[in-house]
């Protein structure tokens, strides 16, 4: 378990990264180290195993948390049709309030999600488990580490007690992912009272740790009560936009507000390199998170040069020599 901080005064970023390439690896871990110190943020990477070069990002204070998840995309039918049967038969269980006259037994089905089911619904299990157990950060930023990359300070210095979720590239009725997913999951009738509105993405989500606490807890119960044939992000935005979130939240919009996710045409345009920096085309300024970097080509290849290699160098930047706290 990573080190607590002697008080809490420090930030947390936490990613769950199980069989991503080293490249993405490293550009999430150093690209974060040359933004925040040590001292002022711990970086959390949830695995299922270890790699030789996860000893060079450890010296720049990077932690690996261990996850049981084992999901891969040559698992047998056989073991597929086991896992759904265990799962499906504990989520009636604990439909039965088996939480009442079966503790023990129903207190293994987060654990058997996380170990079983595909990682983009798994890690909220995980995000919730290690959160459970270091109640001590004053913000967390939760961020896919395939295709996120850090530039800036993002932590807000007087952060109010609620989560802050990031709007994605398109509305609902012109984003192709998006609608399919909602869809398939809650039908036509209910994606025509969504048509128009702003879907966020999942992929970053900040907040402080008593509001983040309160949405994983909420957004784990819905998960559990259904966990097939749902993509984790169409259920947070139906969560959303029918009002059953009750963890207090904002939607900061896409591009100008501290996350740019880049998954369209249309966001991509909105954005341009300035000195080896993605900025925003409106007014210049250097973004401070950029999500989904890997689409572009010209974007994905400046990120790999200036992140993507050991040890951690940015000769634009430097790593930071002075520690600037958010609280000061």
């Amino acid at each position: 378990m990573f080190p607590i901080p002697l008080q809490r005064a420090k930030h947390l970023v936490m990613g769950f990264a199980t069989n991503q390439p080293e490249q993405s690896v490293r550009i999430f871990c150093q690209s974060l180290r040359l933004v925040y110190c040590p001292e002022e943020c711990d970086v959390v990477i949830i695995t299922n195993r270890h790699e030789p070069y996860f000893n060079e990002l450890t010296s720049l204070g990077v932690h690996f948390e261990s996850t049981p998840n084992n999901y891969s995309t040559h698992t047998s039918r056989a073991a597929k049709a086991v896992n759904r049967i265990v799962l499906h038969t504990f989520r009636l269980l604990c439909r039965l309030d088996a939480h009442r006259w079966l503790p023990e037994i129903a207190g293994a089905y987060p654990i058997l999600i996380e170990t079983w089911h595909h990682p983009q619904l798994a890690r909220w299990f995980a995000y919730q488990r290690i959160l459970a157990i270091s109640p001590f950060y004053k913000q967390v930023f939760l961020a896919d580490v395939k295709d996120v990359v850090f530039q800036d300070r993002f932590f807000p210095s007087v952060p109010d007690e609620k989560i802050i979720l990031f709007a994605d590239a398109n509305l609902y009725g012109h984003c192709y992912w998006n609608d399919k997913w909602y869809k398939g999951a809650y039908g036509r009738r209910a994606f025509k009272r969504v048509a128009g509105r702003q879907p966020i993405c999942v992929g970053t989500v900040l907040g402080t740790q008593q509001a983040m606490q309160a949405m994983l807890r909420e957004f784990s119960s819905v998960i559990a009560r259904s966990p097939f044939g749902r993509i984790e992000q169409t259920i947070f935005n139906h969560m959303l936009h029918t009002g059953a979130l009750r963890t207090r939240h904002e939607v900061a919009p896409n591009i100008t507000g501290a996350v740019a996710t880049l998954g369209s045409k249309a966001a991509y345009e909105l954005v341009k390199i300035i000195d080896g920096a993605i900025c925003r085309k409106s007014d210049n300024g250097v973004i401070p998170v950029v999500h989904m970097y890997d689409r572009w080509p010209e974007i994905s290849e400046l990120v790999a040069k200036r992140f993507g290699q050991g040890p951690c160098q940015d000769p634009n930047r430097g790593p930071p020599t002075k520690i600037a706290r958010d609280d000061q």
